[in-house]
C-alpha cells in the first residue's frame, strides 16, 4: 500500500491500467468462448467453437492488414474506438435472449456479431502492439499478463454464473454478459485515468495529433510516456545489454514496413507460429475432448468447463515468469515453437481417440496452457530486445508483430476447422 501511496510519477498505477488494458484486450472473444455450453444448447448439432473462432481471426487479420496500410493515425481514437465496438457487440449477444427469431437466423447474427468485434479488436491491435513496442520489458510483461488475464477472467466469471444460476443456463448465461459489459467499461477507465497521469499528460494534450510522425520523426523530442513510467531514462527502450554496450542501431535500414520486416522476419516467423498452435487448440479443441471417466462433469458440460478453467490458470501463471529466459533470447526464441509442437499431437488423442483419460487429458491441457502463456508473451516481449532495432523501426516492428500475431491466429483457426470437419464429431 505504501508504494501506491508514494507513487509520486504513478509508476504503479500506469503499470495497472496497463494490465486492466490488456485484460479487454481480447475479453470479448474469450467471453464468447467462454460461453460455448449456451452454443451447445441453442445448436446441439454444430461445432460452434471452431466457426466463430475462424471466423473471428479472419475478421480480425483483414482489419489489422487494411490499418497497417495507413502511415498515420490517431492512438485514443484506435484504442477506444476498438473498446466501445466490443461493448456494442457484447450488447447484441446480451438481447439474443430476447429476440423472436429461428435458430438459423439467431446463428447468422451470432457470427455476424462475431465478425463486427473482430473488426472492433483489429483497431485494438494495431494501437496496443505498436505503443507497447515503445515499453520497458516490464511493462510490455503487465501487458502480457493482462492478455492472460481476459482469458482467465472470462472463465471464472462463467464458472461464477453456472454455479450461482445453475437451474437456468439462458440466465447464468444473461447475468455472464452483463458483467463482461461492465468489465469493457472499466478498461475504458483504466486508459482514461492512463492518459490522465502526469506520466502521460504530454500524450493527453497531443492525442489530436499526428502519433505516428511524432514517434517515427527522429528529430522530434516527443518521448513515450513508459520510459517515465518504468522509471527509465527518457530516451527509449533500454532493456537489451547489447544496446547498453554501445552497439551500433542500424537506422540505415529505413522504418518503412517492408524495411523492418526484412530484419525481423525470422521472429516474426516464430511469433506466427506460436499463436497458430493457440488457436488450433484453443478454444475448439479443448471443448471437443469428451469427458470420459468423470460421468458426474458430463452435465451441463461441466468437465469442458473445467479444462477452459485449468487452461487460463497455467496460461496466467506462466505469464508471470518470463523474466526467467531459461537461455532463451531473441537469437534462439524459436525452440518455444519446437517445444509447444510436441504437444499437439497429444492434444489430437485427447480430443479424437476413444482410449484417452480424463486425467491425462486434464494433464496435457495445463501443460499445453502454461506453455501457451510463457511462449507467446516471450516470443513478442524477445524481438524487441534485438539490439539493431532503433526506437523508430521497433514502432513499425510492433505493426508486423500485430500482423503476425493475427495472420498465426487465423490460420490456426481455419486449421482447427478442418480438424473438427475431418475427424471430430459434433459435441
Amino acid at each position: 500500500m505504501a508504494a501506491w501511496v508514494t507513487d509520486q510519477r504513478g509508476e504503479q498505477t500506469a503499470k495497472f491500467c496497463m494490465m486492466i488494458i490488456g485484460i479487454g484486450y481480447l475479453f470479448p472473444i474469450a467471453a464468447i468462448w467462454a460461453a460455448f455450453d449456451y452454443w451447445k444448447v441453442l445448436f446441439p448439432d454444430q461445432n460452434v467453437e471452431f466457426s466463430v473462432t475462424a471466423l473471428y481471426q479472419i475478421g480480425s487479420i483483414a482489419t489489422v492488414a487494411a490499418l497497417s496500410l495507413s502511415e498515420t493515425f490517431s492512438l485514443g481514437r484506435r484504442i477506444l474506438g476498438g473498446f466501445s465496438g466490443q461493448f456494442l457487440c457484447l450488447a447484441a449477444i446480451l438481447a439474443f435472449r430476447w429476440l423472436p427469431v429461428t435458430r438459423l437466423v439467431l446463428y447468422q447474427l451470432l457470427l455476424g456479431v462475431v465478425l463486427l468485434c473482430s473488426v472492433a479488436t483489429g483497431y485494438l491491435d494495431s494501437a496496443l502492439f505498436s505503443l507497447c513496442s515503445q515499453y520497458s520489458t516490464s511493462m510490455q510483461q503487465y501487458l502480457q499478463i493482462g492478455i492472460g488475464f481476459g482469458t482467465l477472467v472470462s472463465v471464472v466469471y462463467r464458472d461464477a454464473t453456472k454455479l450461482l444460476l445453475a437451474h437456468d443456463i439462458a440466465d447464468a448465461t444473461c447475468a455472464y454478459f452483463i458483467i463482461a459489459l461492465v468489465t469493457v467499461l472499466v478498461c475504458i477507465c483504466a486508459y482514461r485515468t492512463l492518459m490522465s497521469l502526469p506520466i502521460s499528460r504530454h500524450m493527453a494534450s497531443n492525442e489530436d495529433l499526428n502519433l505516428e510522425e511524432k514517434l517515427m520523426d527522429k528529430a522530434s523530442r516527443f518521448e513515450s510516456p513508459l520510459p517515465y513510467a518504468c522509471g527509465f531514462s527518457p530516451g527509449g527502450y533500454h532493456d537489451s545489454e547489447e544496446s547498453a554496450n554501445g552497439l551500433e542501431l542500424n537506422s540505415e535500414a529505413g522504418t518503412s514496413f517492408s524495411s523492418v520486416l526484412r530484419l525481423v522476419w525470422f521472429n516474426q516467423l516464430v511469433i506466427f507460429v506460436n499463436f497458430a498452435l493457440t488457436t488450433f487448440c484453443y478454444p475448439g479443441l479443448i471443448t471437443a475432448i469428451p469427458c470420459r471417466q468423470m460421468t458426474w462433469l458430463r452435465n451441463g458440460h461441466w468437465f469442458q468447463t473445467i479444462l477452459l478453467t485449468v487452461f487460463t490458470l497455467f496460461d496466467i501463471s506462466a505469464r508471470f515468469i518470463t523474466q526467467h529466459r531459461f537461455g532463451l533470447y531473441w537469437g534462439n526464441v524459436q525452440w518455444t515453437a519446437v517445444v509447444r509442437s510436441l504437444l499437439l499431437p497429444l492434444m489430437v488423442y485427447c480430443a479424437a481417440s476413444e482410449t484417452g483419460s480424463d486425467l491425462v487429458s486434464m494433464a496435457v491441457v495445463a501443460a499445453f496452457g502454461f506453455l501457451n502463456g510463457y511462449c507467446a508473451s516471450l516470443c513478442l516481449i524477445v524481438i524487441n530486445e534485438i539490439p539493431s532495432l532503433s526506437n523508430p523501426q521497433r514502432k513499425t516492428c510492433g505493426r508486423i508483430s500485430a500482423c503476425s500475431v493475427n495472420t498465426g491466429l487465423c490460420v490456426g483457426s481455419v486449421g482447427a476447422s478442418i480438424l473438427a470437419t475431418l475427424a471430430l464429431p459434433p459435441s
